[in-house]
């Protein structure tokens, strides 16, 4: 049975978003994340400073679940966490942000848990750089996607993939600011 894959990201249409203050010099998470490659971070994790964006209709307020305008590095209410810990805690790391939210509280939570083999090469758009690919466009193998729920692929360090079960578990909490739009090709 094929399955349905999306990319995991926000919406910013009508829900903020966060993005990190860090002082000049300091790699920002995105960078560290990047450098990693979807390997832990090991007692070298220092806790970022976030700040909160306008939504595209400038407003700004905390209500909202999720955001990935970090990505790969992506924040997290308490709300997501108790509702779909079950599924982000075996696939990743739940690390700590702060913000100057003073009702809301928010994690950091980076996946761990790349898929080896599921990058389609033949049907993918992508190009060859000295510290791997820049894939444009992936198109992923249907019969070598193993995880249920939410996963990355080795190829890709900027890309993490969610199932029809994860978009299900996320609409019948009622979790805001996920955007499923982007659904990805698989083969």
């Amino acid at each position: 049975m094929m399955k349905k894959i999306y990319l995991l990201r926000s919406t910013s249409r009508n829900t903020c978003s966060f993005i990190q203050n860090y002082p000049e010099g300091e790699r920002s998470i995105i960078g560290r994340c990047m450098l990693l490659n979807w390997k832990p971070f090991c007692g070298n994790y220092q806790t970022i400073m976030l700040e909160l964006r306008r939504n595209d209709v400038g407003k700004k307020n905390y209500q909202f679940d999720f955001s990935s305008a970090l990505t790969p590095f992506f924040v997290i209410s308490e709300s997501t966490l108790d509702k779909l810990g079950d599924i982000l805690k075996p696939r990743g790391q739940i690390l700590p942000v702060i913000t100057e939210s003073k009702r809301k509280i928010f994690f950091g939570y980076y996946p761990t848990n790349p898929i080896s083999g599921c990058f389609d090469m033949d049907k993918s758009i992508y190009r060859v750089v000295e510290r791997g690919l820049i894939v444009e466009k992936p198109v992923l193998i249907n019969s070598k996607i193993t995880d249920e729920y939410l996963f990355s692929i080795e190829e890709d360090i900027s890309r993490v993939f969610v199932t029809e079960k994860f978009k299900e578990r996320v609409e019948d909490a009622g979790l805001l600011g996920f955007d499923f739009s982007v659904e990805i090709p698989v083969d």
